[in-house]
């Protein structure tokens, strides 16, 4: 029995996107093109997801079903070398809306063309320190993209994508302005501090070393995280806070650490620091959630790893 073609999971569709993104880039690499045919040997689901993609792929399918999400990001695509995951997002668009999955689904696209034109970004695998206009320091981990909208009333960072740290700086303006980060789920305001925040899909996450930052929610009352408290929040609601993990920001020395992580989250971190596809067999419980009680690698340096890895 196949199943229906909105019953492909998202992850799926996903990664179908990717190997389309990997092929109209025009240039392919030979283990490239192996691991996409391990990929489709390897289940019925991922064959019937890549047909879909594929139909998409003359350009059609794209302007008729995301008319809106193709044009800001063609436009995007003659400004930028970032041709592959224009595609993977264009292609994401066009069988998700097609398909009559949720709007939702297109934030990829969305933050994908905002983060185009950011005032800060770094690309994968790629590191770096800015200090801002007002002597705030701000460390950008690998593929990130904010704005930083600095003005008489406030000082204000939009995250679009990935991982940032923050060490605010006193402002010399009088009345001293607010330090403000903007997530796409809230505000977090800096009460005099060095914190971290990491754009997830549907959440933030917030790591507070010094001093205290004050979360926002859009849709939800306001709450103050203080020096070594750590958590993560939705519109609608901000999650119990935690014991700071400082390993998680080990990025801002080179290094990826994992300590008592689930496999499939430490694979999901390191594949942000290297192009191509990580994976593991999900149907093994030993794969899925084992991982090194404590494991740490350059963030920078992969010459072990190839395209597809698997638990052996």
């Amino acid at each position: 029995m196949h199943r229906h073609e909105q019953d492909i999971p998202y992850a799926t569709l996903e990664q179908a996107a990717e190997w389309f993104a990997v092929f109209r880039s025009g240039r392919v690499e030979d283990d490239e093109r192996r691991a996409w045919q391990d990929w489709l040997a390897a289940d019925a689901g991922h064959r019937q997801a890549w047909a879909r993609v594929e139909a998409i792929s003359d350009g059609v399918a794209i302007a008729r079903e995301a008319p809106q999400a193709a044009s800001a990001a063609l436009h995007a695509a003659s400004q930028v070398r970032q041709r592959r995951k224009l595609l993977k997002a264009m292609a994401l668009a066009a069988v998700t809306v097609g398909a009559g999955w949720q709007v939702a689904r297109q934030e990829s696209v969305q933050t994908l063309v905002a983060g185009l034109g950011a005032a800060h970004r770094t690309g994968t695998g790629e590191h770096r320190q800015v200090v801002l206009a007002d002597g705030s320091r701000l460390w950008l981990d690998t593929d990130t993209a904010l704005d930083e909208q600095y003005d008489d009333s406030q000082r204000l960072l939009v995250l679009h994508r990935g991982v940032i740290l923050v060490e605010t700086h006193p402002d010399t303006a009088h009345p001293a302005r607010p330090f403000i980060v903007h997530s796409r789920q809230g505000a977090m305001r800096a009460l005099g501090t060095r914190f971290a925040v990491r754009q997830y899909h549907g959440n933030t996450g917030l790591g507070v070393s010094q001093g205290r930052v004050e979360i926002t929610p859009f849709n939800a009352p306001a709450r103050v995280i203080t020096a070594g408290e750590q958590t993560s929040f939705t519109r609608h609601a901000i999650a119990a806070a935690d014991a700071l993990e400082p390993a998680r920001q080990a990025w801002t020395q080179g290094m990826l650490i994992a300590e008592d992580m689930p496999l499939a989250q430490f694979l999901a971190d390191l594949s942000r620091y290297r192009p191509g596809h990580l994976g593991c067999d999900r149907r093994s419980p030993a794969c899925a959630w084992w991982a090194p009680s404590r494991c740490a690698i350059p963030a920078r340096r992969w010459p072990c790893w190839k395209r597809r890895c698997r638990c052996g």
